[in-house]
């Protein structure tokens, strides 16, 4: 069975993209498929469209429309955290600095998931 993970990222590189310190602000997420082994399958850059870019609804829509099994990130608000909880999405938490590197350590088991999103929505 394919996992769809779901990194936001500052630019559109694909899988040698910087992750956003940002959550909701971040200007794209990058979509990875993984197969039952971890390899990479597909992945695509879409663009952020909520209405933080002037598009419409919250950025927890937005990633949800991509129907990911996870979300990873720094970090998140805590209204955000509980959508994704409420919808079945794991929230994982990352010190990654590329989406490489972020599948690497999903691969290895290395990421928390994230129990408490911040209250300074604004660091993420």
């Amino acid at each position: 069975m394919n996992v769809r993970v779901v990194v936001p990222v500052s630019d559109d590189r694909g899988v040698d993209a910087q992750l956003s310190q940002h959550f909701g602000r971040a200007p794209f997420y990058v979509v990875v498929d993984l197969d039952s082994e971890g390899r990479v399958v597909s992945q695509r850059t879409v663009a952020n469209t909520s209405e933080h870019f002037g598009g419409v609804g919250l950025p927890p829509d937005r990633i949800m429309q991509l129907k990911p099994n996870a979300l990873i990130t720094y970090g998140l608000g805590t209204k955000a955290l509980r959508m994704f909880q409420d919808a079945g999405v794991a929230v994982l938490r990352t010190e990654a600095d590329t989406v490489r590197e972020v599948v690497r350590a999903y691969n290895n088991n290395e990421l928390q998931e994230l129990a408490e999103g911040c209250h300074q929505a604004h660091h993420h």
